[in-house]
């Protein structure tokens, strides 16, 4: 979740936000946020995760809002891991205190299966929205909007690859060549670096050449991940990726594509920002990246819009009449324009500053080509497997069918994964050899090797170094 984030210290700012939202009495009240009018409907309480630079924008906007409709808005800030709690306890106390929440599009499930959202089936969803940005229902129905997308675009450094008598690769097979031919022009050093440091990023990527290759993450031994797992095991065998590749998330990729560590790397579009403002994004061409056998495929991050259940009434009405607002045209443009965020319209970008229309064109087609995570109770199951396949096969090389056989049980996806209605208990399968967080698991064994490889910040959380989270999935220390 996440955004083109600008590098300013932006993830202790965030950090804190979700600290404050939960120690504060009521709703963590923006002090900047106006009051009600006199004579006027009650304040909207809206919460949303936003870094220090972002606000200024979002309140803007919604002074806006209550200019054109005569309702406040109160900004509020509640981390992703913490909202479901905060629903919960309004729910039960029959008072819900947001009107309007925006949430990573992983946090999503829960929400649904507790009964903790309204429906909005009846809510439309402006005609420019293309079906790649609208959040996918749930058991049939829609629950979320969308607002706020992130995806990753690829940087590739103009002056290695005119070296190397290379063109940035569009397919994975030229992604091999080209991989190839930059090692052997890099002192037979890889010099890709793919995100598959332990947990998010390797899941992240993971699912795109999954899906890419035609196959199905939740299933995981299917034909489309077999193949997968079996290329990118070769080209780590052959020494084409770099072995950073180990360490490589939104923050570390930035280092290795401004040291020059990584002549080609993918990343979350915020790292355009870091390199305008280090004189640095002319010497990258930047764009969507490459499509694997099957099709092309890019995990789509960042925020969706919600409604807490018990929010009816003029309160509703007032809600939904700000959550069409904020999909608007205008809205969405100037959040382009002044947040350099990518937007879920497709005729949103207007003023875009000249250094960053590539960046944005390279958005745009990547998320023309968007894939939603499926939102299922056993995510984090899933989370292990693959990341338990990228040690075993990709850096072990073990085969890759009896191990994606061993991990998955691809009837428990289709089967147990089902919703049985709002509130009900539900199963949680457990991918065979995964137990979880257990002492020696992989989230153990993950600990020991950050700390073993020296890399800034732990499995929990970035290092004090590391610049902000991109809103891959809304919390930082998930982050990919």
């Amino acid at each position: 979740m996440t955004a083109s984030h600008q590098p300013s210290g932006r993830l202790a700012v965030i950090l804190g936000l979700s600290v404050v939202a939960g120690l504060a009495p009521a709703c963590g009240q923006d002090a900047h946020s106006p009051s009600a009018p006199p004579g006027g409907p009650p304040a909207l309480v809206v919460s949303m995760s936003l870094a220090e630079d972002e606000r200024d924008a979002v309140r803007a906007l919604l002074d806006t809002f209550t200019r054109e409709t005569g309702t406040a808005v109160v900004l509020t800030s509640i981390g992703t891991a913490d909202l479901p709690e905060r629903l919960r306890v309004d729910a039960r106390a029959g008072r819900p205190t947001l009107d309007l929440f925006a949430q990573d599009n992983l946090g999503l499930r829960v929400l649904v299966d507790e009964g903790l959202v309204e429906p909005l089936d009846d809510v439309p969803v402006p005609a420019e929205v293309p079906p790649a940005m609208r959040p996918p229902p749930v058991d049939g129905h829609r629950y979320f909007l969308p607002f706020r997308p992130n995806v990753q675009v690829t940087y590739a450094n103009r002056a290695r690859l005119q070296a190397a008598g290379v063109d940035a690769p569009r397919t994975v097979a030229e992604l091999r060549t080209v991989a190839r031919r930059l090692r052997d022009a890099g002192r037979g050093l890889g010099r890709v670096t793919l995100p598959l440091a332990q947990g998010a990023p390797a899941t992240v990527t993971l699912c795109e050449w999954i899906v890419g290759f035609g196959g199905n993450p939740l299933v995981l031994n299917d034909t489309g991940s077999v193949g997968a797992l079996e290329f990118l095991q070769g080209l780590w065998r052959d020494g084409l990726l770099a072995r950073e590749s180990l360490l490589a998330r939104y923050d570390t990729q930035v280092d290795f594509l401004t040291g020059e560590t990584a002549w080609l790397a993918p990343n979350w579009p915020f790292t355009s920002g870091v390199l305008v403002d280090q004189d640095l994004l002319e010497r990258f061409l930047v764009y969507e990246g490459w499509r694997g056998p099957v099709r092309a495929a890019h995990v789509i991050g960042g925020d969706v819009l919600g409604v807490p259940r018990g929010v009816a009434g003029a309160r509703k009405t007032q809600a939904l009449a700000l959550a069409r607002f904020l999909m608007s045209r205008d809205t969405q443009r100037r959040l382009v324009e002044q947040n350099a965020w990518p937007s879920i319209r497709t005729d949103a970008y207007g003023e875009i500053p000249a250094a960053r229309r590539e960046t944005f064109a390279a958005v745009q087609r990547a998320l023309a080509d968007g894939w939603y995570r499926p939102n299922v109770a056993y995510w984090a199951a899933v989370d292990e497997a693959l990341n338990e396949a990228v040690r075993r096969i990709v850096v072990g090389g073990a085969p890759a069918r009896p191990v994606l056989d061993g991990l998955a049980r691809p009837e428990l996806a289709f089967h147990v994964g089902r919703a049985r209605g709002p509130g009900s208990p539900r199963a949680v399968p457990r991918l065979r050899g995964l137990a979880g967080a257990r002492a020696g698991g992989p989230r153990d064994r993950r600990r020991r090797a950050r700390r073993a490889a020296g890399c800034r910040g732990s499995a929990e959380g970035p290092g004090p170094r590391a610049r902000p989270s991109p809103h891959v999935t809304g919390h930082p220390a998930a982050s990919g």
